[in-house]
């Protein structure tokens, strides 16, 4: 009994140190493209929390609205992949991923957790993006946006490169977000509870030609 109370008021600990340091780490990064400092953010493991029932939810719900809207992709640009988390559960509706973060210490634990896929340390304006991949079946950015600085040429950027879009943001920031995927043509919207949390969830085809790529 004691083992198991000291087990329980260590990862209550870890709770409370996590917490405190994404307050500290995550000060200015808001739609500011402060790289280095999401790069240090990745100092602990799992700092999002990613293996949490909240971020299990969300992973199997957004898996759900692809599948259902837009089919199983071939080939899927991940943003803001962090350690590989999500990328586990789109690599289960999907052939080939190319998951992409500013953090290097994230990017190598990604490359850990999810061995068959590809990933590279930039951002969607990155020449590391494999060019032959595209265009991509799909491009998500989950939960990431809101660390761009420029969100409207993100989204242009997702558009050039993938054949459809998938974005979603937490409730906190639909203020923000909301007015500027209005914006595209022909996107539908979804939302995403879980008990007291809640997000947005969209999703449109592209417009543009591919035609001259060769696939």
């Amino acid at each position: 009994m004691w083992s198991i109370n000291w087990r329980k008021h260590m990862a209550h600990e870890d709770h409370l140190l996590k917490k405190l340091w994404m307050r500290f780490a995550l000060r200015g990064v808001q739609f500011a493209d402060r790289h280095a400092a999401l790069d240090r953010f990745y100092r602990v493991e799992d700092p999002w929390g990613m293996e949490s029932p909240r971020e299990l939810f969300r992973f199997g719900e957004t898996n759900n609205l692809i599948r259902t809207h837009l089919g199983c992709p071939n080939r899927i640009l991940e943003l803001g992949c962090g350690e590989g988390h999500q990328s586990a559960e789109l690599l289960k509706i999907s052939n080939h991923l190319f998951g992409m973060d500013v953090s290097s210490r994230a990017v190598a634990r990604a490359r850990t957790r999810c061995p068959t896929a590809t990933f590279a340390v930039g951002d969607i304006t990155s020449t590391q993006i494999e060019k032959q991949w595209v265009p991509f079946d799909l491009v998500v950015a989950c939960e990431v946006l809101y660390y761009m600085k420029d969100v409207p040429a993100a989204l242009a950027a997702m558009q050039r490169l993938g054949k459809a879009c998938f974005v979603s943001f937490v409730d906190s920031r639909r203020e923000r977000l909301e007015p500027l995927i209005a914006a595209i043509p022909h996107v539908s919207w979804h939302r995403i509870e879980f008990q007291d949390l809640g997000w947005t969830a969209v999703w449109w085809r592209t417009t543009r030609d591919f035609s001259n790529h060769i696939n």
